[in-house]
C-alpha cells in the first residue's frame, strides 16, 4: 500500500488513515452510471418516438443496432476507465496521522501525486467545517490545520469522515506531542 512507503522515525506510531467520506465517491459512481445509461434511454426514446410516429418518419432502428451496440460499447469502455480513475483518486487520496506529524498525500491524477506533512510542534490551528444536512447526518466535512511557520502553511482535505473525531485526535497528539517535547529539554542554567 501507498503510506507503507511513508518513512516513519524509528519509535513513531501511525494513529489513523483517513479517506475521503464513501459518500462522496458514491455520488460519483451513481453519476457514471447514470451516463452509462443515458445511450440506452436515448435509444429506447427514439425508438418509441419513430414507433408512434410511422405516418410521419419511415425509419428502421434495428438496421443501425450494430452501429449503436459498437459505440455504445466504446462509450461504456470511456465509463469504464472514468470509474477506475475515480476509484484510484479516493483510495490514493490519504490522510495519515501519526504521534508526531500529519502527512496528506494528494493523488491529482494517475501519474502525479502530492506529498506534504508537518510535525505536530508547529500546529496552529485545527479548523473543521461540515457543510449541508447530508454531511451532518453522514458526518463529514473539510478538515483544515494550520502550522505556526513562517510560510502559514495550511493542510486542507475536503469530505473526510469523522472531522470532530479527527480534530480531538489531532489535538490530543499534539499535546502529547508537547508533554514529551518539554520534558525532554534540559533547563539552561
Amino acid at each position: 500500500m501507498l503510506f507503507e512507503k511513508i518513512q516513519l522515525e524509528s519509535d513513531e506510531k501511525i494513529l489513523t488513515i483517513v479517506h475521503k467520506h464513501w459518500f462522496v465517491f458514491a455520488l460519483k459512481v451513481a453519476g457514471v452510471l447514470f451516463l452509462a445509461l443515458l445511450p440506452v434511454l436515448a435509444w429506447l426514446g427514439i425508438s418509441t418516438f419513430l414507433q408512434s410516429a410511422t405516418d410521419v418518419v419511415q425509419i428502421d432502428l434495428s438496421t443501425y443496432t450494430p452501429y449503436f451496440l459498437f459505440f455504445y460499447c466504446v462509450w461504456l469502455l470511456g465509463n469504464w476507465i472514468v470509474l477506475a480513475l475515480m476509484y484510484t483518486d479516493y483510495y490514493l487520496d490519504i490522510w495519515v496521522i501519526t504521534d508526531r506529524r500529519i502527512i496528506s498525500i494528494d493523488q491529482l491524477g494517475l501519474f502525479r501525486r502530492q506529498i506534504g506533512s508537518f510535525r505536530l510542534e508547529k500546529l496552529q490551528d485545527i479548523n473543521i467545517a461540515i457543510d449541508g444536512i447530508i454531511a451532518t447526518f453522514l458526518n463529514f466535512g473539510m478538515v483544515e490545520a494550520q502550522t505556526a511557520s513562517g510560510s502559514e502553511e495550511e493542510f486542507r482535505s475536503f469530505n473526510l469522515p469523522r472531522p470532530r473525531e479527527l480534530k480531538s485526535m489531532i489535538l490530543k497528539a499534539a499535546d502529547e506531542r508537547m508533554k514529551t517535547q518539554t520534558h525532554h529539554r534540559v533547563p539552561s542554567t
